[in-house]
């Protein structure tokens, strides 16, 4: 949808642009990915980008805002869905290890981990998308507790921590390249101790 500020269209496409940002940083290093770059792709100039999203620190906050609808927004309705705990286990492990969306890795994932290189608004987004993803984590372990389907040796918020950095770990390998059973096998390993 384009709209115009003084007669000067902002953008062509504000999905388009995010989705071409979104693809180039979740698929290649974030650092080697200039606006320049985005724009040329995307076909939008600079001056329209930034009308649109303020600044590149805007761009990345709205890349990862999308990001996260799309990605992790189905991860999140699994969690919640009224299926059982083992089915939602085993739904995770396999999204996070053979899920060919994954084959490059989490965008979320390599964003946190580099979140010191990111502006305000991206940090804040990356917070609070960690602080919301541990939550849903720390309900499904709740939730499972009191269905009698899990009882776990540690609190929920402490398996929903570990939870968060093995996942984590484990879709770093796979944009490090490692094959999907490999990653699923160490997956399963790592958070055996949970179950």
């Amino acid at each position: 949808m384009s709209s115009t500020r003084r007669g000067r269209k902002i953008t062509r496409n504000r999905e388009h642009v995010l989705q071409t940002a979104m693809n180039a940083y979740w698929h290649h290093d974030m650092a080697a990915i200039s606006v320049n770059s985005v724009c040329v792709v995307a076909g939008v100039s600079k001056p329209s980008l930034y009308r649109e999203f303020g600044s590149e620190d805007g761009l990345t906050a709205a890349v990862l805002e999308r990001y996260s609808q799309i990605v992790l927004g189905p991860l999140e309705e699994l969690l919640s869905s009224t299926a059982s705990f083992a089915i939602k286990w085993q739904s995770m492990i396999t999204f996070v290890s053979q899920n060919p969306v994954m084959e490059r890795g989490c965008l979320y994932t390599k964003m946190r981990f580099t979140s010191p290189r990111f502006g305000i608004k991206t940090q804040a987004m990356i917070s609070s998308i960690e602080a919301h993803t541990i939550e849903c984590y720390v309900q499904f372990f709740k939730k499972a507790a009191t269905n009698g389907e899990w009882q776990g040796a540690i609190s929920a918020e402490l398996a929903a921590l570990y939870l968060h950095e093995q996942l984590g770990l484990a879709v770093s390998q796979r944009a490090s390249g490692k094959p999907s059973e490999y990653v699923h096998e160490l997956l399963e390993l790592a958070i055996s101790a949970l179950v």
